[in-house]
């Protein structure tokens, strides 16, 4: 949902609405690509037709990286009866964007790359297949810095704990195009044809079916996303010029990080091929809503509704949410649009029934909304992050000291404050949350004490890079990348 107004899922149910319902049956963690015989694979890359696999990991600095190679190429070593395999640098896990490494990171050693072949679909272009791999150390451990591998390492650990759940992201983004202004220097510009854009605003989709609108290339985004096996819930103008927002359907957790990231990266390839330019940025208009990646869970395992559960379960997130915020909001941008009375999730520590400023909403029974989350995260550490946190609060049986806030928490008085146990506001930009990170030696310890303090490494040099950049130079630089 966007930072502006009230979603549609509010009014009419959908997959998303009812996460503890029906589709708790497909609560699963993904099938590990030792699963997957040879000729399983081989099967399955003949009915896609495809030309090329594009084999993804995505960093610590939320960017995702990838390798194409031939399908012949895939065929003949599968063929031959080996495992297919790629041999990445250990310095990937250690690079900012820029590709330059971090002090910490030697250029030695490899990582081999492992698809898991149950994440594979088609797409972002034609005659192209996608899969996402796991890293792996040369004699087959498992690599401790590997995200989607810590995600996986999580569920299992929940699952242990009789925990399982059900996610689904909503993608908020904003369509610009190149700016061919030759005397300005913005690289991207809004929308053209875009007047009066606004929240669910009919007029914004007005000029569907025109060549060269973008609401018209929505045709071919949809396709391809059917295509690939992602049947969106819906898509809808948001408030901010040319933002809109895609919801994605429910889906185990691992699955539903792999949907997110394949969305994304058929959404800009078929926007680039339309030339347009899709932008995750946080806040890229100082004076417009921003942009999220907002996170509906819900727990879907026996008893997930009961309010023991769920109720100790979210505990253990508003224990942790300082710390948790430096995996969400990942990137110095993303605290732009930590702001009050936004509709954003706003600045405290809290959480309210059907209450879009607070930044737990609860929707109903275990089923809640975070929306402390945007599209520069990592959604693998994110996620590994908020399960650990919240299974940590079951097992506990940690009370839900917490009251249900009912207004905007930035207007409470000190009295309502401490009657509903608000006292804590979330840090005011990167570099505290990953002191706060840091201080939370209980949620280092759930994840991987050598995972936090590398990614606190990646994030303290990204830091050092992006803080000398004027706001100006930081936005476009963020354009441009995300």
């Amino acid at each position: 949902m966007d930072d502006h107004g009230q979603p549609l899922l509010a009014t009419a149910p959908s997959k998303l609405e009812q996460l503890h319902c029906a589709s708790k049956a497909a609560a699963s963690t993904s099938v590990p690509s030792t699963a997957w015989s040879n000729q399983a694979v081989l099967d399955r890359l003949k009915d896609l037709k495809a030309k090329w696999l594009r084999v993804y990991w995505q960093d610590y600095t939320g960017s995702v990286r990838m390798r194409l190679i031939p399908i012949k190429r895939v065929q003949a070593v599968l063929q031959s009866g080996k495992p297919f395999t790629i041999s990445i640098t250990k310095a990937s896990l250690g690079l900012l964007q820029i590709d330059a490494c971090i002090p910490q990171q030697s250029a030695t050693g490899i990582y081999t790359a492992c698809p898991d072949w149950s994440s594979l679909m088609l797409g972002p272009a034609e005659g192209h297949a996608s899969c996402f791999a796991e890293l792996r150390e040369p004699n087959g451990t498992t690599a401790v810095l590997c995200p989607r591998a810590l995600l996986r390492k999580i569920l299992e650990k929940s699952k242990g704990h009789g925990l399982s759940f059900i996610v689904g992201f909503e993608l908020e983004f904003i369509v610009m195009e190149r700016n061919l202004d030759p005397n300005s220097g913005e690289k991207y510009c809004s929308l053209q044809n875009d007047d009066g854009h606004a929240w669910s605003m009919a007029r914004s989709v007005a000029d569907w079916g025109r060549s060269g609108s973008f609401t018209t290339t929505m045709d071919e985004i949809v396709e391809a996303l059917e295509a690939a096996g992602i049947d969106i819930e819906l898509f809808h103008p948001e408030a901010a010029p040319g933002q809109y927002e895609i919801v994605l359907p429910p889906l185990p957790p691992l699955e539903a990080c792999d949907a997110l990231l394949h969305t994304r990266q058929i959404l800009e390839a078929t926007a680039a091929r339309h030339s347009f330019r899709v932008t995750l940025h946080p806040k890229p208009f100082a004076m417009a809503c921003g942009s999220a990646s907002h996170v509906h869970l819900s727990i879907s395992s026996p008893g997930g509704d009961k309010p023991e559960t769920y109720e100790s379960f979210y505990a253990g997130i508003l224990r942790h949410f300082r710390a948790i915020i430096a995996f969400t909001y990942s990137n110095p941008t993303s605290y732009e649009r930590m702001v009050d009375s936004f509709w954003a999730g706003g600045r405290w520590v809290t959480w309210g029934t059907q209450n879009k400023e607070t930044p737990l909403r609860k929707c109903e029974d275990s089923h809640w909304e975070l929306k402390t989350m945007d599209g520069l995260a990592n959604p693998y550490l994110a996620l590994a992050a908020i399960l650990s946190a919240g299974t940590s609060g079951v097992v506990a049986k940690e009370p839900l000291v917490w009251g249900d806030c009912e207004i905007d928490p930035a207007k409470l008085t000190e009295a309502q404050k401490e009657d509903l146990g608000v006292s804590q506001m979330f840090p005011a930009n990167l570099t505290e949350a990953l002191q706060a990170l840091q201080e939370d030696k209980e949620l280092s310890c759930l994840l991987n004490p050598l995972l936090v303090e590398h990614y606190v490494r990646v994030k303290t040099a990204e830091l050092a890079f992006l803080d000398p950049m004027s706001a100006e130079e930081r936005r476009q630089w963020i354009l441009e990348r995300y």
